[in-house]
């Protein structure tokens, strides 16, 4: 068994969020048994984040379809009825907050992949939920397998071949003034694998004579690299509506780099976007190739998918690789500082294939987890005889589902189809949202004052400003006392001649009774009738969202609902909300 408030914590750092019965059974079964069970899961086929996106997007087309007859879906006198980014936000929603209890560990995995090889609907991607949804499934899919495997399936996504535009790459042709695009193979060098800089195995950058650090690689390793990935295009045309594409027997015609097609036909919606890219190997750079001072290797000869996979299974294989995932893992999961030996801890488990399931369980059992870089946090505190780290600002995104799922937000329809704006909107973060491929916030931001002075980094602090710091503040109160959570949409938009996404108006959806979402706040208020149990009702809620009840605000809230002991709805809601408010809830501590 574990205690109450190492299991609360602990889950905090290994899910989405934990309802009270979860941390129950948590605590009961053992974090170490519930571990081996998350990490030896099995996927059961059916019910992807694609499916569901799917469906989601087809139960709107049949409602336009019914309500206003084929104009409005086939681009005659509207916009065609596209698969928009909003219908893989509702799925992603529809998951997140019915996550089957197996797979909890594999959704939290999965969403921390989603912020290190970002794709985003930032982007054309926005024209394809379920493209977007296909691509999440990837990495749930690989969440507890080989980073190598994963980095391959990410390399030949059509969606990652749109977002850094090696889809329709091709070899060089300098007569024809044609070179290979190099966007991918700089990202996948800088963001997914080897990092700016030479590392130590503890992630420690390796330095010059002169104390400078070393770069990890150049601009000639990057057009090296761009050879690799040429040849690539899209599996082929599935573009269904003929009133919008200017010769209807383009319907599924082979993508070929000579058709005379015009690019911006190669892109969504025009072609599918959830089958691997295709190769057209006449296009497909067959030199050898050796980059990063020798480390990589490609014989001449090979083809695209053979010489592809070779390349990143070495970029995997680079010493720096797993110091540098080591390090970002680490910090999506548990802290922004992690020590020197932690971090070796870590890499010393992810191997040439990049294990991630074993570097999951190192991540989420080592020892001396709350230890940081040998510097005194000024947030530090004493508790009994140890001290605990402050270690984690909680991004926006994983504060709110952590609400979410604590008080098991639900509806009567059964249909979690959260639109995702209004979230986004007042804290800047939806997952595959991000404004660039370096993600909402980038990995060595500190913000200034304490924490820049003693050196540490504070990653989400960037999306921590002083406009969404209030808007937090705000949505938690429209939340808890206005009832004015996320808004759900079924329904077709209302506005004169858009009819073709799901309705965006919060207002109209907050009146939905049948899909508005609601906490279940049923046991908390059955405590709340009886005022000598208030205290116990703070302890409760407490643990549940901080993972303590060691709380110094507890006089506060005691206070704050005095006047209002005899109306338990209220007293519930103002706990909540001055809990979720307060740095015990937003600050993540091992």
């Amino acid at each position: 068994m574990n205690t109450l408030s190492q299991t609360s914590r602990f889950l905090m750092q290994s899910t989405l969020g934990a309802d009270q019965q979860t941390v129950q059974d948590v605590s009961q079964q053992g974090i170490d048994n519930w571990l081996n069970n998350q990490l030896n899961s099995t996927l059961s086929s059916g019910n992807t984040y694609a499916d569901t996106s799917r469906e989601i997007w087809q139960y709107f087309r049949s409602k336009l379809l019914s309500q206003y007859g084929e104009s409005a879906i086939n681009g005659e006198s509207n916009n065609p009825a596209l698969p928009y980014k909003w219908y893989f936000h509702m799925a992603w929603w529809q998951h997140a907050l019915n996550t089957p209890p197996e797979h909890l560990l594999r959704q939290r995995i999965a969403q921390a992949l989603s912020e290190i090889l970002v794709i985003s609907d930032n982007s054309q991607l926005e024209l394809d939920a379920v493209g977007m949804g296909s691509y999440y499934d990837l990495l749930y899919k690989h969440a507890f397998g080989n980073y190598s495997d994963l980095l391959y399936d990410v390399s030949m996504h059509p969606c990652m071949g749109v977002y850094l535009s090696h889809m329709n790459n091709r070899k060089a042709e300098p007569a024809r003034h044609i070179h290979p695009d190099e966007n991918y193979a700089r990202e996948i060098m800088q963001l997914f694998t080897i990092g700016l800089y030479e590392l130590n195995p503890d992630g420690s950058r390796k330095t010059d004579a002169s104390g400078r650090p070393l770069d990890s690689y150049n601009n000639d390793d990057i057009k090296e690299l761009a050879r690799v990935f040429t040849g690539l295009k899209a599996s082929g045309y599935e573009y269904e509506w003929n009133t919008s594409f200017w010769e209807s027997s383009y319907n599924g015609y082979p993508v070929s780099f000579d058709d005379g097609i015009d690019k911006t036909y190669k892109v969504p919606p025009f072609i599918n976007m959830t089958k691997p890219m295709a190769i057209d190997e006449d296009r497909h750079d067959r030199g050898s190739k050796q980059l990063l001072k020798g480390r990589v290797k490609l014989p001449a000869g090979q083809g695209a998918e053979r010489e592809i996979r070779s390349a990143v299974k070495q970029l995997v294989a680079h010493p720096n690789t797993a110091p540098f995932i080591a390090t970002h893992l680490i910090n999506q999961l548990v802290t922004s500082n992690p020590s020197k030996a932690y971090v070796k801890a870590v890499a010393a488990k992810f191997g040439k294939e990049g294990n991630l399931k074993a570097v999951i369980r190192e991540i989420l059992t080592y020892p001396q987890k709350n230890a940081v870089a040998k510097k005194r946090l000024p947030s530090a505190r004493q508790e009994g005889n140890q001290t605990v780290q402050s270690q984690k600002l909680k991004s926006p995104l994983l504060r709110a589902t952590q609400i979410l799922r604590a008080f098991r937000a639900g509806n009567r329809s059964g249909k979690l189809w959260l639109i995702g704006d209004d979230l986004q909107t007042l804290v800047q973060q939806h997952p595959l949202s991000s404004p660039t491929v370096f993600n909402f916030y980038k990995p060595d931001f500190a913000p200034h004052g304490p924490l820049e002075l003693a050196g540490f980094v504070a990653p989400e602090f960037e999306l921590h400003t002083s406009a969404t710091s209030i808007a937090y503040v705000n949505m938690m109160y429209y939340w808890f006392f206005g009832e004015y959570l996320p808004a759900v949409s079924t329904r077709i938009n209302s506005t004169p001649g858009i009819h073709n996404v799901p309705e965006l108006d919060p207002d109209v959806l907050n009146r939905d009774t049948e899909n508005k979402l609601q906490l279940d706040f049923s046991a908390e208020i059955a405590m709340a009738k009886d005022p000598a149990s208030h205290s116990a009702l703070i302890d409760r809620m407490s643990l549940l969202l901080t993972g303590t009840t060691d709380l110094s605000i507890k006089p506060q809230i005691l206070e704050a609902f005095k006047h209002y002991r005899d109306q338990p709805a209220w007293v519930v809601q103002t706990i909540a909300f001055m809990l979720t408010i307060s740095p015990e809830f937003t600050v993540l501590e091992a």
